[in-house]
């Protein structure tokens, strides 16, 4: 018995797209698998705006969806095959001998569907029955992709799950030459290596050479001012001296300018010390962010007192990335005024909910997980999911001993793995100071200054910081050692 292989061509447009090192990775794959003894027949499926060279082939299966139900259906009644295994086609790392291991384990036990849990989505594939299609029941994700659809479902089949050590999973790389910065990590790994890496090897490759992933920024926090009218008794804004001021706009454009030289999508959060609605050129400097095409996702971190008529109107019309965090961490005025130091608790929560129209999914609420909201944290959440308003539990961050710790419970996993904030995010100072980490709030450990300095000689300057950390040479200034920071992850 054998399965057949779906080579699955996301949303690239042309052959270029799916090409990789001079390599056109649909055909590449295509001869790889047909090596295989438990492999049948190959075919291709490409959305209807996909005009590459595989479109006159009698093998490529025009979609006009996604890989929901109905596509299977479709698929299976077009290619006569028993069983489909699904392969992304911009896979350029895939590693046919876990493939064959899949199909073997899928066959064996007769399973309807079979898919793994650890491995990135360029090292894995789906394996699909057609007595999966042909029993699944009218259920009402069922316009859902498959696999999201078996999971919510996932006692109702006969479901095989690939288990493959190494697990890889917490580098948060998908081996998809189709993601912008994935591909820029596996181009340094296939020229470090001159060749694609087995599964096995991958881990050993990227400890021993963790600079393959040191690509560019994809997180920036830009503090657009040091001002607040709250006083938080988790806030460090008051450590500071001088407290900061406001970031002149043409030190953010110059921020845009210079990200364009990485040539890889980011997110902008604005965040810092102070509320980013108080700068008076706050819109502005928005308009600016959502204009730029790299820019991917706008965070805006709030207190929520001026997220009012005027703020909805605006991230309504901006369209779709910009994404809001209201701060609230209080159930009445008198919880909210203690923790937030003034009363401002039913200004803020009203423009929360009102809010929830123009943001949509787009809008959090945020507490923070210490001693003085655990008393009412149930009662918060029966609140806001009774508006719909998913909630972010926050991790309270001390900035290396700033400020109190008030947390009742230590998150931090048992095993350190090497910082996400030094491999992928900048923290820039009102005054355009790019610190050493967020965890540098004042920037006494600045690595230059975007006024008279480039971000790319800024990104090398921090490189060794990185590397020296992720070897576990931590560095003392600030003290990395300390910090419990490292296993927290942003956009």
């Amino acid at each position: 018995m054998k399965s057949d292989i779906l080579i699955y061509i996301g949303t690239a447009a042309s052959d270029e797209d799916l090409s990789f090192i001079n390599t056109f990775l649909p055909d590449a794959l295509a001869e790889r698998l047909r090596s295989l003894d438990t492999v049948g027949a190959v075919y291709f499926s490409a959305p209807e705006s996909y005009r590459g060279s595989l479109s006159d082939k009698k093998n490529c299966l025009v979609r006009t969806g996604h890989d929901d139900a109905e596509f299977w259906k479709d698929v299976f009644s077009r290619t006569g095959s028993e069983h489909l295994c699904k392969i992304s086609a911009d896979s350029p790392f895939l590693d046919v001998s876990v493939i064959k291991e899949m199909i073997e384990l899928h066959l064996k036990y007769l399973a309807e569907f079979t898919y793994s849990e650890n491995l990135p989505p360029g090292f894995s594939c789906e394996i699909v029955s057609k007595d999966l299609i042909s029993a699944i029941p009218d259920f009402s994700e069922k316009t859902l992709p498959l696999q999201q659809v078996i999971k919510s479902n996932i006692n109702k089949f006969d479901i095989e799950i690939y288990y493959k050590d190494p697990d890889i999973r917490d580098t948060r790389i998908s081996f998809l030459s189709g993601s912008p910065r994935d591909r820029r990590i596996m181009e340094h790994i296939y020229r470090l290596l001159n060749a694609v890496p087995a599964y096995e090897e991958a881990r050993h490759v990227i400890e021993q050479n963790p600079e393959v992933l040191y690509v560019s920024p994809s997180y920036l926090e830009i503090e657009l001012t040091g001002r607040c009218d709250l006083d938080c008794l988790f806030c460090y804004r008051n450590t500071l001296s001088p407290m900061h001021g406001d970031m002149d706009p043409g030190i953010f454009k110059r921020i845009i300018e210079q990200m364009r030289h990485f040539g890889l999508p980011y997110t902008v959060c604005f965040g810092g010390s102070g509320e980013p609605l108080m700068h008076a050129n706050f819109y502005e400097i928005l308009a600016a962010a959502t204009d730029e095409p790299l820019i991917q996702t706008i965070v805006i971190e709030t207190n929520g007192i001026y997220a009012d008529a005027n703020y909805r109107s605006v991230i309504m019309d901006a369209g779709p990335k910009i994404k809001t965090i209201v701060n609230i961490n209080g159930m009445n005025a008198d919880t909210y005024a203690k923790i937030h130091g003034r009363d401002y608790f039913e200004r803020v929560r009203q423009n929360a909910l009102d809010l929830r129209e123009a943001a949509g999914d787009r809008l959090y609420i945020q507490i923070m997980k210490i001693k003085d909201t655990e008393p009412y944290l149930d009662a918060y959440y029966d609140f806001w999911e009774k508006h719909s308003i998913p909630i972010i539990l926050q991790k309270q961050n001390t900035f290396l001993g700033r400020i109190a710790d008030r947390r009742y419970s230590d998150l931090s996993p048992l095993d350190r793995i090497p910082c996400w904030h030094l491999q992928r995010d900048l923290y820039i100072t009102a005054d355009g100071s790019v610190s050493f980490c967020k965890q540098d709030v004042n920037g006494d450990v600045s690595r230059g200054n975007i006024i008279d300095g480039t971000l790319v000689d800024i990104w090398k300057t921090k490189k060794p910081d990185f590397i020296s950390e992720y070897k576990k040479n931590y560095p003392t200034r600030p003290d990395c050692r300390s910090c419990d920071e490292w296993y927290t992850f942003n956009f």
